[in-house]
């Protein structure tokens, strides 16, 4: 569906009925969210609280949304300010990762390969996680949430050249910090 006419919709029903028109956003957006939380802060339970902090603050500021962007775009880039506003307030450096892949189904047909699909998905992810911030939250928005370079840039502030320069070098980054078989994945 055209994002135009869904950000539209959402203006609309935000006139009529502000509480179903949140829970709409938090439906098409609430696990993209706490994805994208879960990148910068690795911490689940402070990314479940940041979730709500960005739909908290959605909820004020709607009204004065320009429509400059979609709707999403807007989203995501109050997550990241919220994100980085909360990795200022504290060092974030000697917390460790919390594995949290259950949410993942596997499709490999017996238990032994299923095991090696985990183990190689927890590789890729803690490989992710161990990033410099500015490169980890580029590979977060690409390839875990799907966005296109140009809606990165607008979100992060920066220009689509650099986006890609953060992702080419988080890829050799990757590369080089996984075994073979991983990064060939």
């Amino acid at each position: 569906m055209d994002s135009a006419l869904v950000d539209h919709g959402i203006r609309q029903l935000w006139e009529t009925d502000r509480g179903q028109a949140l829970e709409r956003l938090m439906d098409a957006y609430g696990d993209k969210v706490l994805h994208l939380a879960y990148f910068y802060l690795r911490d689940r339970h402070l990314a479940e609280d940041l979730a709500q902090e960005v739909f908290i603050k959605v909820y004020r500021n709607l009204e004065t949304f320009r429509g400059e962007s979609s709707i999403s775009t807007w989203i995501y880039r109050i997550t990241v300010n919220l994100c980085r506003d909360r990795l200022r307030s504290r060092s974030w450096r000697s917390q460790t990762l919390e594995s949290d892949l259950s949410s993942y189904q596997s499709h490999a047909p017996d238990a032994e390969a299923r095991m090696v699909e985990e183990d190689g998905r927890r590789a890729v992810l803690e490989a992710v996680m161990s990033l410099p911030a500015h490169y980890r939250e580029v590979v977060a928005l690409y390839y875990y949430q799907e966005q296109p370079v140009g809606t990165i840039a607008r979100m992060l502030g920066e220009t689509p050249g650099t986006i890609k320069s953060r992702l080419y070098r988080a890829r050799v980054m990757l590369k080089a910090r996984l075994p073979r078989e991983e990064a060939e994945r």
